[in-house]
């Protein structure tokens, strides 16, 4: 997904622009981003490519607008004081990574506009469908039914012989209940069994991958949590060393060693989110910016398929958006 893919998509009723108001004020336009990773390096990917979003429009950091930064770490109530202090900087944007920080800051504020990355709307009742937003929110979903049980009908046509399918789930991730719901009607429609592994440590991740291959599971499926992107390498390579074909949700996942993933493509997203915050500075009201609901990509690894002895089918290689060889 590239910053075309989103020209066209918003529809709005302008009002005075915010980065005129701030310029008048004396004060160029402040944008706060609410990072759902630990740190910068953790986010560094989405990180940069937001920031050659914004820089394409012609936003450069200190000279015509200001950035202000918080990153995810501890609890709710953590979270909470991090949103709190980002409202306190005057922001004139709020840009949301997921669930948490978005959720905080809408807590936090009703007024200050917020626009979300990977967030279901719905789900948290922000919106009443993804066609309409309203409020001071709305943003770029990734989340959706059809999601899960594509990545389980996309595992079990690549892989063949699985029947037997382990889902890794972070339990303390606000989506995780949500998915495991759609997850579970899927495998039962495709006539897979499943068992549910909780996983919010990398310690628990070992272990949980250990009980995997002793109760003769043949892949799993990683869930959507930021928890289990920062630690993509090790899932990666416990696939590997307990012979299992690992369902990333992004093409993160495949790029650090897992068989295949099916999910939205986070750089482009973020890369995508300055043209809407650009409209947002420039007087759109948020809360008539529609969802996005943006295009999923699969992705393979076949040096991982080759470790695991597995041979993808020629029509999985074909419908793959990429391949990495």
């Amino acid at each position: 997904m590239r910053r075309r893919e989103f020209i066209g998509l918003v529809g709005g009723t302008a009002v005075w622009p915010l980065a005129v108001r701030a310029q008048q004020s004396g004060r160029i336009p402040v944008i706060g981003v609410f990072w759902a990773f630990a740190d910068a390096e953790a986010a560094a990917a989405n990180r940069l490519s937001l920031l050659k979003g914004l820089a394409d429009l012609g936003y450069i950091p200190g000279k015509t607008f200001i950035l202000e930064e918080r990153y995810a770490n501890g609890g709710p109530e953590r979270l909470d004081a991090l949103a709190i202090e980002l409202i306190a900087l005057k922001v004139d944007v709020l840009v949301s990574q997921a669930g948490e920080p978005t959720v905080a800051l809408h807590r936090a504020t009703s007024t200050i506009p917020i626009f979300f990355v990977g967030v279901d709307p719905v789900l948290q009742g922000w919106t009443l469908s993804l066609s309409k937003s309203g409020g001071n929110i709305s943003g770029i979903s990734q989340i959706s039914a059809e999601t899960s049980a594509k990545r389980l009908q996309l595992l079990q046509k690549t892989t063949l012989a699985v029947s037997h399918v382990a889902l890794l789930r972070d339990p303390t991730n606000m989506g995780a209940s949500f998915e495991l719901s759609h997850l579970s009607d899927a495998a039962k429609e495709l006539g897979l069994s499943y068992e549910v592994f909780d996983a919010s440590t990398g310690n628990d991740i070992d272990q949980a991958f250990q009980r995997m291959e002793e109760q003769h599971h043949q892949a799993v499926v990683a869930f959507s949590a930021n928890f289990f992107s920062s630690e993509r390498k090790r899932i990666a390579a416990l696939g590997l060393r307990h012979r299992l074909a690992v369902m990333g949700p992004s093409k993160y996942f495949v790029e650090a060693g897992s068989l295949l993933s099916y999910g939205v493509d986070f750089p482009a997203l973020w890369y995508g989110s300055a043209y809407f915050v650009d409209k947002i500075l420039k007087g759109e009201r948020v809360g008539d910016i529609l969802v996005q609901h943006p295009k999923f990509y699969f992705c393979l690894n076949l040096r991982t398929a080759e470790v695991l002895g597995i041979e993808i089918p020629p029509a999985m290689l074909a419908q793959a958006d990429e391949v990495i060889e």
